[in-house]
C-alpha cells in the first residue's frame, strides 16, 4: 500500500480525474442514506467490494474504515463530508500506488418518485499512472452505474 496525500472534499471537483455516475433511487434520501452508512454491508451492491470494515468507534467527519476490493486491493479511508442525508464524502489515506489522492463523494438531492444518487470518484494519478487511469473510465463509469442500480434494489428489499 501507498500513502496517500489527504484531500478535502473541494477535489472532488478540481481533481485531474473524476468519474461519476447518477442514477435515481426510488426511495426517500432517509432510506438512502442509511443503506450508504452500513459499512459492512456495502459489497451487496457495490459488486467490486469484498470487505468494508469501520476502523474507529465514530461516525461522521473524522471517522474512518477500511475497503478491500474483490481482487485484494485495500483503501484506508477517512470521512470529510458527512451531511445527512445529502452530502457524504472520504479522501483515501493508503491505497495501491496507482493514486497519489482520491475523494470519492455521494450526493443525494430530491427526484420525481425518489433521490438521484450522484456518485463521483475523484483522482490524482501517480506520475506515470494517467494514462491507466483515464483508460479505466468507462469500465469504472459502467460499474458506478451498475452499483447505484443495485442500492436502488438493495434499499428496496431492507423496507418493512
Amino acid at each position: 500500500m501507498a500513502r496517500y496525500t489527504p484531500r478535502t472534499i473541494e477535489f472532488a471537483d478540481t481533481a485531474p480525474v473524476r468519474f461519476e455516475a447518477t442514477e435515481v433511487v426510488m426511495s426517500s434520501a432517509a432510506e438512502v442514506w442509511d443503506v450508504l452508512c452500513d459499512h459492512a454491508r456495502w459489497p451487496e451492491w457495490m459488486g467490486s467490494l469484498k470487505r468494508v470494515t469501520p476502523t474507529s468507534d465514530a461516525t461522521g467527519v473524522g471517522s474512518t474504515r477500511e475497503v478491500v476490493l474483490s481482487g485484494g486491493l485495500a483503501f484506508q479511508e477517512e470521512f470529510i463530508a458527512w451531511d445527512e442525508p445529502e452530502r457524504w464524502a472520504f479522501t483515501a489515506l493508503e491505497g495501491p500506488p496507482v493514486a497519489s489522492g482520491l475523494v470519492e463523494r455521494v450526493t443525494l438531492r430530491p427526484a420525481e418518485g425518489g433521490t438521484e444518487v450522484t456518485y463521483r470518484m475523484a483522482i490524482e494519478p501517480r506520475r506515470g499512472c494517467s494514462p491507466l487511469v483515464r483508460l479505466a473510465r468507462r469500465g469504472v463509469e459502467r460499474n458506478l452505474g451498475q452499483a447505484l442500480r443495485r442500492l436502488d434494489a438493495t434499499v428496496a428489499a431492507r423496507r418493512p
